[in-house]
């Protein structure tokens, strides 16, 4: 009866020691979202500090589900913007794409030789206005923050991947 008893300790322990390893590496794949645009200030809208996380879409993906667009790591947040909200975000974007931008001098430009884009578009009565920036790489992994504004709803989007330039992205998003 002692040698069973044992055995069934062993086992609870064993089970114990597999619940923990799972709670660990659910805490950490629960975090590594945060971390991708950690260090910007942007990353203050995705947290929800701006507008509140309840008032937003949001779209996280990452691996092969995006992989064939050459990106590795996809997350944009929706929500209704007055004019003050969108320059508001507008100058979180531009501060982290400036604190960048010395980062930037070995990287190729777009075909204008610029690292960030801009469009405004008025179509059937919509007003549409898109930013796109390159932000300086994270060892080899290349990063974007892009914004559309269509009327009053803003979609801002945080992308990492192998895309290697503004223009190549602007064809995956055609």
């Amino acid at each position: 009866m002692a040698m069973r008893m044992k055995t069934n300790i062993s086992i609870s322990v064993n089970r114990r020691h597999r619940f923990l390893a799972t709670m660990v590496i659910c805490c950490f794949v629960a975090l590594l979202p945060c971390s991708a645009q950690s260090g910007l200030h942007i990353n203050q809208l995705f947290e929800g500090k701006i507008v509140p996380k309840r008032q937003m879409v949001e779209t996280l993906i990452r691996g092969k589900a995006i992989s064939k667009y050459k990106l590795s790591y996809f997350h944009s947040v929706r929500f209704k913007a007055d004019e003050a909200l969108v320059k508001k975000i507008d100058h979180l974007i531009v501060r982290d794409f400036v604190n960048d931008s010395e980062k930037l001098k070995d990287r190729q430009p777009d075909s204008r030789g610029f690292y960030h884009s801009d469009s405004m578009k008025k179509a059937r009565g919509r007003k549409l206005f898109t930013q796109m920036y390159e932000l300086a790489p994270h060892g080899s992994t290349n990063r974007y923050l892009c914004y559309k504004v269509v009327d009053d709803v803003m979609t801002v989007i945080y992308l990492e991947g192998t895309v290697s330039s503004l223009d190549e992205l602007k064809e995956i998003f055609k």
